[in-house]
């Protein structure tokens, strides 16, 4: 992931490739800007977690927070270059980003409004075997 360059593409594009299913949901993330930066992360089946998804997650956000999540600002820049990537059925300007990576899929939904949350990251579970399928 080191020199990887990260290429999101509008998630409209991504699900028609790969739909996710929410019971592949590993981890979340809600995260703003203003008033002051935080990010919130919520494990959603970490039973399902590995060290290399893990780290993969982690390089991948770290990335995101160096470019498109690095500024509420550079945030805005971003989607108002992607517009194919906006959703209109939410209740701010809305735009939804999809990268695959090796071991992980993820969404980024980037909402374009002040206060309240301004990014939602979902780390998905690319695929999984028939013995963990049995399983949950």
């Amino acid at each position: 992931m080191k020199n990887k360059k990260l290429i999101l593409i509008p998630a409209a594009v991504a699900e028609e490739i790969c739909p996710l299913r929410p019971e592949d949901r590993l981890l979340s993330a809600v995260g703003q800007f203003e008033p002051r930066r935080m990010n919130l992360w919520y494990p959603v089946r970490s039973c399902f977690l590995t060290a290399q998804s893990i780290d993969e997650a982690n390089a991948v956000f770290k990335r995101l927070r160096k470019t498109v999540l690095h500024s509420a600002q550079a945030m805005r820049r971003f989607c108002a270059a992607n517009p194919e990537a906006q959703r209109h059925d939410f209740w701010c300007p809305t735009y939804e980003f999809a990268y695959a990576g090796v071991v992980n899929d993820y969404r980024l939904r980037c909402m374009v409004n002040h206060g309240d949350f301004n990014y939602f990251f979902v780390v998905y579970q690319k695929e999984r075997t028939n013995l963990e399928t049995e399983a949950a």
